[in-house]
This record gives structure tokens, C-alpha cells and sequence, in this order.
């Protein structure tokens, strides 16, 4: 590591990696026979969504010793979350193939971005990715068709109501609003009762790929459909566009003041879905370009250089270099979408585990008090 670290958060990241060496599986089974804060490490594999990766790496190199190991008992606590997390996924990916079945049907061309996606083709088992939504990405002048399929399926516009079990529909003006405003529609739910795990299944429809704005980016939206791939009975953007948009993904909310505020900004997840796909046998030789013809350089080389910050020696680099920008000042930027308006200080990986990060700000973006208008 570059920076010094808890042992509990270099448990956090061992546990994380797709692919651990020898090495990295030895030091791993050695921290889970160390005296840790269990509760602090659970408390970060659940903040940062890697449970299912976590179990996975037990299950190949610790479970064998549990018999013997002093965290045997937190062991059995991921066992429950990664059972769920696989059976939801199987869940998920069925009632999105069934979308892309009726979209296509009527003429819309879609892809899936992240979630099912990701899991199916950057990790061994489905569960070992979380997600709790559907990201298609659709073409803007289909936006009619898609809903009007998706409206045939039995999908509302709105929000899960927990106390109903129902989806509590949206007013027109927040529908209109965001599809104005953003580079998505108003999500997409339907009930699902017949799920084992799954109370609703809810799409977030793209139709551009600026994310965190709302321009319009038609021709890379155009690109990315037209290099679609069939993957585990979906359609999904292939490998290169896909480690594209998991870069834009989390730079854009790293970046961004509103997902900063709401602590949004930094969540392992994103960088360990790259981790995935570079581990994988995927050719990633026309990254660069790729990256140049759809407008995001900095993006793919902000996501790449912090993944590497992170998991030293984890990012290839000659796949790094290319992307490099003249000026990284931008690497420690927030912004409001608009104007850079704070500047941190402290390196990425002190702020990734780091809960009380915001005191940072405190005067240059006027954090509001918790539970205080």
C-alpha cells in the first residue's frame, strides 16, 4: 500500500480483489486470525458492497481453516448476505432478459450497463456483484417505443412503497423534470411477487451516457449499441465500453458535490467491477481510442490512476499511460457540475474508509448539519 492502513481496511481490500495471488490469499488468512474489530470490518464490506467478493475469496483460501480461525464467527455473517445477493441476481437477470425480449420486439435496441452485466462478464458467480436496479441503455428517438413497451410489460413510472408493496407512481412534471434534466428516465418498476427475494423489479433507462448531466451524448449511446454483445441471455455494451463507463461511473460521482454530501462519492464496488474486467481475458488494446472517439479520456484515466492508488500494481501500464492528461489537477477536484468547488487534501485511499471525510469541506460547500434544514 502507498498509504499506511488499518489492518482491518487491508482485510477490507484483500477481501475485495477478484484475483489474489498466493501472496495476497496467505496475508488475508493470516488477518482473519488476527484480533481485528470484526464489526468494523463487516460494517466496511457492506458499506462498499463487496460481501459477495469477500465470500467468494473465503470460500477458495479460508474456508478450509475455520475450524481453527479466531473470525470464524464473522465468517458465517457474509455466508447469509452472499446467498441472498446470488439468488437476487438470478432474479434480476431473468426479468431484464424478458425486458430486452419485449423491447426488441418492438423495434428498441438496448443494452444493459453495470449490474447483470458486470456480473456476467467480469465475475465468476452473479452474486458475487450486488445491484438492486437495471441500467438499460436505449437509443433517444426510441424513448417513445421503450416506453410504451414497458408500459405493455406492467411498468410504472415511480417509487417502491415498503408499507404496500406497491409502486407509488410519479407526478408527470418529476417524470418530464428528469428526463429534461438528466441522462435517464424516471425509473421503471413493477411488483414481483412471485420472486423468492426480489420485491420489484426496477429499470433506470439511459439514453445518454454524460452521466451527472443532462446532455446529450446520441453518437456514443449510437456506438456503444452498435457493438452490443449477447452475454448469459442478455444484450450488454462489450468488454472495452464497459470498462469505459465503469471508469465514467465512478469518476463522475467521485467528482461530483451532490454525491460527495451525500457520502455517494466513494464506494469500493466501482473500482473493484474494473479490478474484474481487467482480470479477465479480455483485450483491452484499443482502450485509448475507445476512450478518445467517445469523449472520455479523463474520465477512463481518473478511474484507472485512483484504482491503481488503491490496488497498487492491479492497473497495467501501458493501458494507464495513453489515457494520461497534460494537467491532473482535476484528480482531487470537486465540482458542482459546473465550477471546481473544493480541492482535497488528503489522498484517495485515506478518504475511500474514511466516514468523517466531509470535515474537509466544512467551509467550502456548507455541509448541512444531519437532521437540520
Amino acid at each position: 500500500m502507498t498509504e499506511p492502513v488499518s489492518q482491518e481496511t487491508e482485510l477490507v481490500l484483500l477481501l475485495s480483489l477478484p484475483d489474489p495471488r498466493p501472496d495476497e490469499a496467505d496475508a488475508m488468512l493470516k488477518l482473519l486470525n488476527t484480533p481485528l474489530d470484526w464489526n468494523q470490518v463487516l460494517g466496511m464490506l457492506t458499506v462498499h458492497r463487496v460481501i459477495g467478493v469477500a465470500w467468494h475469496n473465503i470460500l477458495r483460501f479460508v474456508i478450509a481453516h475455520r475450524q481453527t480461525l479466531r473470525s470464524s464467527y464473522f465468517i458465517k455473517s457474509l455466508k447469509v448476505t452472499a446467498a441472498g445477493q446470488e439468488l437476487m441476481a438470478e432474479e434480476q437477470r431473468s426479468r431484464t432478459a424478458e425486458v430486452q425480449a419485449a423491447l426488441s420486439a418492438a423495434g428498441v435496441r438496448s443494452a444493459v450497463l453495470k449490474g447483470a452485466a458486470v456480473a456476467a462478464m467480469a465475475y465468476p458467480s452473479p452474486g458475487m456483484r450486488a445491484f438492486h436496479d437495471n441500467d438499460l441503455l436505449v437509443d433517444r428517438e426510441q424513448l417513445p417505443a421503450a416506453t410504451a413497451a414497458l408500459q405493455e410489460a406492467g411498468y410504472v413510472q415511480g417509487s417502491w412503497d415498503y408499507e404496500t408493496s406497491s409502486v407509488r407512481p410519479a407526478a408527470r412534471r418529476q417524470v418530464m423534470f428528469m428526463a429534461m434534466h438528466s441522462h435517464q428516465t424516471y425509473s421503471y418498476m413493477k411488483p414481483t411477487p412471485e420472486a423468492s427475494v426480489l420485491e420489484c423489479h426496477r429499470l433506470d433507462v439511459h439514453f445518454s451516457i454524460d452521466l451527472m448531466t443532462g446532455n446529450r451524448s446520441d453518437a456514443a449511446v449510437s456506438a456503444l449499441l452498435d457493438n452490443r454483445i449477447e452475454l448469459n441471455g442478455l444484450s450488454v455494451i462489450s468488454p472495452t465500453d464497459m470498462l469505459i463507463f465503469s471508469c465514467l461511473h465512478f469518476a463522475r460521482e467521485a467528482a461530483h458535490r451532490n454525491e460527495v454530501l451525500a457520502l455517494k462519492d466513494l464506494v469500493l464496488y466501482k473500482l473493484v467491477d474494473i479490478l474484474a474486467l481487467l482480470a479477465g481475458e479480455h483485450d483491452f488494446s484499443d482502450l485509448a481510442a475507445r476512450a478518445g472517439q467517445l469523449g472520455f479520456t479523463k474520465e477512463a484515466y481518473f478511474a484507472l490512476h485512483h484504482c491503481a492508488e488503491i490496488f497498487p500494481g492491479r492497473v497495467p501500464t501501458e493501458l494507464l499511460d495513453p489515457l494520461r492528461p497534460n494537467d491532473l489537477a482535476y484528480l482531487d477536484e470537486v465540482d458542482d457540475g459546473k465550477t471546481v468547488v473544493h480541492r482535497w487534501q488528503t489522498p484517495m485511499v485515506r478518504r475511500m474508509f474514511d466516514v468523517h471525510r466531509l470535515r474537509e469541506l466544512e467551509g467550502d460547500l456548507n455541509i448541512p448539519e444531519l437532521g437540520r434544514k
